[in-house]
């Protein structure tokens, strides 16, 4: 019995023994397996992509992003906003074509800005040398440029000085300049940026001596005779190529008795109407010997003026002789026509040509104003 429980203790211990002995290993000679790799719950089995500037096309293929090309002008214009201020802009005229006296031609840009952007201040009242002067008009144009792009043809911008002489200002926000070099065509629509400097004056403005830029949301368009262009007709531009052309400031505004400070009788009930700008310096005013002043607008009279008009339903220019004229102040002009009797609130093109007194800046010379919707008489609907 005793035997038969050694024996029993045997058999046990040898089977505890194959149960917790030792691990038979997992590799044979010459391979081996790839131990396992536990991948922890906050890490992704696929990385996540680097960021690049590229643009997928379609699913596993990628085409790198393209950088739009900037032009060294447009990186110079770029560059030049920067350190410079805006100033916005109230109006943009169209640019003027005016026929110098040794034959040259000027193509002069205008515009007004806006006096809400405050760059340009009324100098105070006690200043030594600018009393009460509005600061614009210490401005020089020294060194200043312009950018210009024709938007129906040109694909950048091209870069001229500002002609030296050429920049005026007048009041507390307009300014006049020519781009030297530059000659606009008939269908011209312009985008431009002009760079000028703010006086170097104190009171003149916040910021003296630092750089300022304009850049209208509106074109610049082409408005008038531009060298030998033929714009208006064969027949008018060969009349009027040696004339000057005056630009108009407003046309068919004033139209009876009550627009006159002489009142004259027998005021016409179908005159036409316009103003020119005095900056033009075509026609100064000055004092008589008894100190009077005097206009040499009022030197102009109906002899030797005629037009070139042409009604909406014309095919070509009629030749008419003036009948009537009235000139008042340097700039204000009442006329007829003879032998022509406008239709109430019908708009005509025309050119009307006069000649300038003896007091004129340019004496005995044949002057003009156009444009393309003159009214005679009362608006339309009065």
């Amino acid at each position: 019995m005793k035997k038969l429980f050694v024996v029993m203790l045997i058999v046990l211990f040898i089977f505890a023994l194959a149960a917790c002995g030792e691990e038979t290993p997992t590799t044979t000679k010459g391979d081996a397996t790839t131990p396992a790799v536990t991948t922890p719950k906050d890490v992704t089995t696929t990385p996540k992509a680097p960021e690049t500037s590229t643009v997928t096309t379609t699913p596993g293929t990628t085409t790198p992003a393209t950088t739009a090309y900037i032009s060294p002008v447009q990186k110079e214009i770029k560059e030049k906003i920067k350190t410079a201020w805006y100033n916005e802009v109230h109006r943009v005229n169209p640019i003027e074509y005016t026929k110098n006296a040794d034959g040259t031609m000027s193509y002069t840009w205008s515009l007004t800005i806006k006096a809400e952007s405050g760059l340009f201040l009324n100098i105070p009242e006690d200043h030594p040398e600018h009393p009460n002067l509005p600061g614009i008009q210490l401005t020089t144009g020294e060194g200043a440029v312009v950018y210009i792009k024709d938007k129906n043809k040109d694909e950048d911008f091209t870069k001229y000085p500002v002609k030296e002489g050429s920049w005026r200002t007048a009041r507390w926000c307009d300014i006049w300049f020519e781009a030297d070099g530059f000659v606009p065509t008939a269908d011209g629509d312009y985008e431009i940026y002009l760079f000028f400097t703010l006086p170097d004056v104190e009171g003149a403005t916040p910021y003296p001596g630092e750089n300022v830029y304009v850049h209208a949301p509106e074109p610049w368009t082409s408005g008038g005779l531009c060298g030998d262009w033929i714009i208006i007709d064969p027949i008018v531009d060969d009349i009027i190529l040696d004339a000057y052309q005056c630009n108009l400031d407003s046309y068919n505004e004033k139209y009876d008795i009550s627009h006159t400070e002489t009142k004259p009788e027998n005021f016409p009930t179908n005159t036409f109407n316009f103003t020119i700008k005095s900056e033009d310096g075509f026609f100064p005013s000055g004092t008589d010997s008894d100190g009077n002043r005097t206009e040499s607008f009022a030197e102009i009279n109906p002899e030797g003026a005629f037009a070139y008009i042409k009604g909406p339903n014309d095919t070509e220019f009629t030749r008419y002789e003036c009948d009537y004229m009235l000139t008042e102040r340097n700039c204000d002009m009442w006329f007829t026509l003879k032998d022509f009797t406008p239709v109430a609130g019908t708009r005509y093109e025309m050119v009307f040509c006069f000649i300038s007194g003896k007091s004129a800046t340019l004496p005995y010379a044949l002057h003009y104003v156009y444009a393309q919707d003159w009214i005679a008489g009362a608006p339309v609907g009065q």
